[in-house]
């Protein structure tokens, strides 16, 4: 009987929570990539999409994120140029805390831990550089029925140690996250 009041009662809580989806994209402010053992790296075209979901508290909320970040570089080496494509999928994993400032707009800090994968034949990284950790601010702000969450963020990732192209260990962004 008790099972049975406890289970109903964490049930209740849990519905009463609520679970926001949407769609978060932006802009890294410095590259994927910070340098080759045989030449020079410029990169283009870069951004970041992907969706969310949010499991929001009172005060605090988790995030899970999976982004995706399509580049293209060009690898100069011994003047022979070489230009290429790839891709990372990032999945950071963070917690927020709310700064109830307002009912419509709330300040948050954010900090948690982030994986990503290459794409990419070029890409030969260290295992190291897939695990990072996350921090950032941003705002929340209820449009109605949407939520819009503006937001820095800054991902310090391993160590950079490659084969042929090294990934860069500190990623700032900005991102906009859309979610109902």
């Amino acid at each position: 009987m008790k099972a049975l009041a406890l289970g109903l009662l964490l049930t209740a809580g849990l519905s009463a929570q609520h679970l926001g989806y949407g769609i978060e994209g932006g802009v890294p402010f410095d590259d994927v990539l910070s340098g080759s053992s045989i030449g020079t790296i410029a990169e283009s075209g870069k951004y970041a999409i992907g969706p969310m979901v949010e499991l929001r508290l009172p005060i605090v909320s988790v995030e899970a994120d999976a982004l995706y970040h399509g580049d293209s570089y060009a690898l100069q080496s011994n003047g022979v140029p070489t230009t290429g494509s790839g891709s990372t999928w990032q999945f950071p994993i963070v917690g927020k805390v709310k700064m109830p400032v307002a009912p419509i707009i709330k300040p948050y800090a954010e900090a948690g831990v982030a994986f990503r994968t290459f794409n990419s034949s070029s890409f030969q990284i260290d295992s190291n550089s897939k695990k990072g950790f996350v921090l950032g601010v941003g705002i929340d702000i209820h449009a109605v029925i949407l939520q819009i969450t503006p937001e820095l963020r800054y991902t310090r990732w391993g160590s950079r140690s490659g084969p042929l192209l090294q990934a860069n260990q500190n990623q700032f962004e900005f991102l906009v996250g859309i979610s109902r």
